[in-house]
């Protein structure tokens, strides 16, 4: 975990800064009836952009009378650990088209690939969770073409809070307690997207799912830092039942 929670330090120290701590991740996964599919993940910092460009029109002229301006060079290097995974998803089989999305301008981040299966979409995902959190997660996903399910490993929201527990004692941290840290990132989203074009989707086990109106698609919107959703102990993990 300790990659992430380098990143997750330079996303505390903007947000000490912009005075909001407003993340929004989303996963976005499309799995055909053969298997194959289309991986997304999008880290939407957009928010923050914003308020930074709200902070420099009001900070305080320099020498040469120009405008201060909030500093976001870590910026730059937080979205290049965030979204640098082609290299090491180069040669995994059944990955391809692998893009990764680094817009400074924009505050957004991320990356997409296609995989010829759950097996390969599995593979390329545990080598990306050693690389960014540390951990080791064999199997996330399983489908069948009838079923589908997401396993509770790979969740980007818990990986959040370990990263912010192990922040809480280090000096990068600034001081600032979990109470402080919550309020920072209590509007934090991590959405999972599911999308079946080939089929309909019967029911989910999430309480939070919601089927979109054609049954193609479902959406799963957790809040890592919300205090009601941790009492529920909201998860990731979810069983569709496809027709």
């Amino acid at each position: 975990m300790r990659n992430f929670q380098k990143l997750f330090l330079s996303i505390l120290a903007i947000a000490t800064l912009t005075l909001t701590g407003c993340l929004h991740i989303i996963e976005d996964v499309t799995f055909r009836d053969s298997g194959k599919g289309t991986y997304k993940m999008t880290i939407d910092m957009s928010e923050v952009k914003g308020m930074m460009e709200m902070m420099k029109g009001m900070a305080p002229a320099d020498s040469t009378g120009e405008a201060g301006a909030v500093p976001d060079g870590s910026m730059g290097q937080m979205g290049q650990g965030l979204s640098d995974v082609a290299a090491s998803l180069k040669g995994i089989q059944g990955i391809s088209n692998v893009v990764e999305a680094n817009d400074t301008s924009a505050f957004m981040f991320g990356y997409t690939f296609d995989f010829a299966d759950a097996a390969a979409l599995n593979r390329a995902l545990k080598v990306i969770n050693k690389d960014k959190f540390q951990s080791n997660t064999d199997e996330v996903f399983k489908f069948t073409g009838k079923s589908f399910e997401r396993l509770g490993f790979g969740d980007i929201g818990s990986e959040m809070k370990k990263a912010m527990s192990e922040s809480e004692a280090s000096e990068d941290a600034g001081g600032m307690d979990m109470d402080m840290i919550k309020n920072f990132f209590g509007d934090m989203t991590y959405k999972q997207v599911y999308h079946f074009p080939d089929r309909e989707i019967k029911k989910s086990s999430n309480e939070l799912g919601e089927v979109s109106e054609d049954k193609h698609s479902l959406t799963i919107t957790l809040k890592p830092f919300d205090e009601e959703q941790a009492k529920k102990k909201a998860t990731v993990a979810t069983e569709v039942k496809l027709k």
